[in-house]
């Protein structure tokens, strides 16, 4: 049940991505890794490797990060 409610939220996420229209959109793969789907679930729903997504998704922590800072 809540693997099914885990997929449920990136649903939403994505969802609501989609219809924001607000120009800051994120990533697929950083969308999903918030909503909390494992690096694995991500590559195989993606067609991406592993590695690629933890990278994409470490890029996008240090850009916040960022942002934060100034």
């Amino acid at each position: 049940m809540d693997e099914l409610i885990k997929y449920l939220k990136a649903l939403v996420y994505l969802q609501a991505q989609e219809f924001s229209g607000d120009g800051s959109s994120m990533k697929s793969d950083v969308l999903l890794a918030k909503a909390g789907l494992s690096y694995k679930e991500i590559a195989e729903i993606l067609g991406k490797s592993e590695p690629a997504i933890a990278k994409s998704v470490s890029r996008a922590r240090a850009a916040k990060k960022g942002k934060s800072d100034e």
